[in-house]
């Protein structure tokens, strides 16, 4: 890997694919030996083919889609993306939570971005605007999954309640006492007791980072 860029996808593909069978690299990658034989005569994937390439042959996405920077092995942080919503508004009721789809982040791209640890990572949408400015309709949240209820600092947390699943600003106060707060004015805060059985609430993990779709 450390020759200089090519010009074209192909060039950088067969730089990748280095001596390894095609077969052998495409059954890896999960794509068709036939549609990476086209891909090596000239046909342009899609980006998430390219990002099976770079993932499977640990290289820059950049890199092997433009032929810009260097052609560095990246390590990637897989996160599962949960095809639930958290609420940002009144509750989306939660019936089965189940991984969608698994995609690869570079780490070093995390890092600068994410607070916290990579470790225990989900992908949830949001959902509503009761979060607003913070967080919009649609955006993609990293979620640090957190076992420990009463390890709850003040900040950004996705939990459940009432078998909704909601993504709030939680403060803690003095006792058990929890407020539970939209950054939006326009929805008011409650307080929840955590040492009341019957108060329904359930932290999933706390709030990391977002993928704005704006």
């Amino acid at each position: 890997m450390n020759s200089p860029s090519s010009s074209t996808f192909a060039a950088r593909l067969r730089q990748v694919i280095g001596g390894e069978a095609i077969y052998a690299f495409a059954r890896r990658a999960g794509i068709s030996d036939t549609a990476l034989r086209s891909y090596l005569k000239g046909s342009v994937p899609s980006i998430e083919k390219a990002l099976q390439i770079a993932q499977v042959g640990r290289v820059s996405l950049n890199w092997l889609i433009t032929g810009e920077g260097s052609p560095v092995e990246v390590d990637y942080v897989y996160v599962p993306f949960i095809d639930v919503a958290a609420s940002a508004g009144t509750g989306v009721l939660v019936q089965e939570e189940s991984i969608e789809s698994v995609i690869g982040f570079e780490r070093r791209w995390l890092q600068a971005r994410l607070k916290g640890h990579l470790t225990d990572l989900s992908l949830i949408r949001v959902q509503g605007d009761s979060m607003s400015p913070t967080l919009a309709d649609g955006d993609l949240i990293f979620v640090e999954r957190q076992e420990e209820q009463d390890n709850c600092h003040e900040g950004i947390y996705v939990f459940q309640m009432d078998g909704d699943l909601l993504v709030k600003r939680l403060q803690r106060l003095p006792g058990s006492q929890i407020k539970v707060i939209s950054d939006n004015p326009r929805f008011p805060p409650f307080t929840v007791d955590l040492a009341d059985p019957t108060n329904g609430l359930t932290i999933i993990g706390r709030y990391r980072g977002r993928i704005s779709l704006e």
